[in-house]
């Protein structure tokens, strides 16, 4: 199991790598000459070749290191419907009213 997973980490991690050392290297190539600006054709870039990775079968790495790999279908599985609002136990609380203020706020200086 421990293995499986250590080759699919390196062979996501060479994934990762090969488009920044493409980038790398189309940096380090030598440059051509720039077209003249009569010429209308448009330059295309050097293209590099595309190496094809061999595809990895899950199932049969899985297979392999002696797992079973289990899928569960969302039209077989059981939805439970969302629980209900508890009902509020005890009494009501009770709304108090605001205090009216018709004076207005004053400061007072003290002294000790």
């Amino acid at each position: 199991m421990i293995e499986a997973q250590r080759r699919i980490h390196e062979l996501e991690a060479q994934r990762e790598q090969e488009p920044r050392a493409a980038e790398e290297h189309a940096s380090q190539a030598p440059r051509t000459e720039e077209p003249r600006r009569d010429d209308a054709r448009p330059v295309e870039p050097p293209a590099f070749p595309v190496k094809q990775e061999p595809r990895i079968d899950p199932k049969e790495l899985l297979e392999s290191a002696g797992l079973v790999m289990i899928e569960t279908d969302r039209s077989k599985a059981q939805v439970e419907p969302l629980p209900e609002e508890p009902a509020h136990l005890g009494r009501p609380r009770r709304e108090r009213p605001k205090p009216q203020q018709d004076e207005e706020l004053k400061q007072v200086e003290t002294k000790r």
